[in-house]
């Protein structure tokens, strides 16, 4: 009975181990994600994101932490610059 129990529950975890593994590999935001404030964008970038790397470079000149810069990064800026980059200094919710 004890070797029929052990059986089961080695089982039952080797078929749960996939979904487990789903949802802990839950993805990133998609590059071209909307966000409707800067509060949900600094979720997924805590400091921003820029248009280029020149631009995440002229924050950290100008005394803010250095933007995401990434190809991703200016993926998401691109969607959302019209919308968050209020300053329009290639950089959207700096800080």
């Amino acid at each position: 009975m004890f070797t029929r129990t052990k059986t089961i529950l080695a089982t039952a975890a080797i078929l749960a181990a996939p979904a487990l593994a789903t949802v802990a590999i839950a993805a990133p935001a998609d590059a071209t994600t909307k966000y409707s404030s800067c509060d949900k964008l600094t979720r997924d970038f805590p400091n921003g994101v820029a248009k280029s790397a020149a631009a995440a470079q002229k924050q950290v000149r100008d005394g803010n932490s250095r933007p995401a810069s990434s190809k991703r990064a200016q993926k998401v800026y691109q969607a959302n610059k019209s919308n968050l980059d209020r300053d329009k200094d290639g950089t959207a919710c700096e800080n």
